[in-house]
């Protein structure tokens, strides 16, 4: 008997705990709607910075590739919640999902070509299960469907709240100079 009222009593606070007994009750809405959300620099023909830029949904973001090897090595650092969500706002507001997968030449939309250019891709990956989604954009690509003003407001938000763009130039500074 008395075993019998310990389990009615362990399986009464478990319910009344726990959140999933409660009714109506749902899990809090994620603030970003990605896991992570990468931007990819490909080099060009010219002295393009090569790297990459990672920022994940609990507020890590991660510089790496060539131009920080060459200079010091990777760099890592955290953001705070409202950055994420002014991330997770323009990445909303860029409608990524209705962009094509590529944007490089005449059959993708661009209704001309710059050569020599470098190539971006974006990559949201939202996990296990989701539609991840990836463009890759040739930067010398102009015209036609190009959603280059989504692109270039999602870049602007992700670089206004990583400072991506301050990091990358100052690692060019710091690269050794060739004579």
């Amino acid at each position: 008997m008395n075993r019998t009222w310990v389990g009615v009593a362990v399986a009464l606070l478990l319910f009344v705990c726990s959140d999933s007994g409660l009714p109506g009750h749902t899990s809090p809405e994620p603030f970003t709607d990605f896991e992570t959300l990468s931007v990819d620099n490909r080099g060009c023909i010219f002295d393009c910075p090569v790297f990459e830029v990672r920022i994940f949904s609990d507020g890590r973001v991660r510089h790496s590739g060539p131009i920080f090897a060459q200079t010091g090595g990777t760099e890592e650092f955290r953001i705070d919640r409202a950055s994420l969500v002014r991330i997770a706002h323009a990445l909303r507001e860029a409608h990524i999902d209705d962009m094509r997968d590529r944007y490089v030449d005449e059959a993708d939309g661009c209704a001309s070509v710059m050569t020599d250019q470098s190539t971006l891709v974006l990559h949201v990956n939202r996990g296990r299960g989701k539609r991840n989604k990836s463009v890759e954009l040739y930067t010398g690509c102009f015209g036609g469907s190009v959603p280059a003003e989504r692109i270039n407001a999602l870049l602007e938000a992700i670089d206004h709240v990583t400072g991506t763009g301050t990091l990358v130039e100052r690692r060019i500074q710091a690269r050794p100079r060739v004579h």
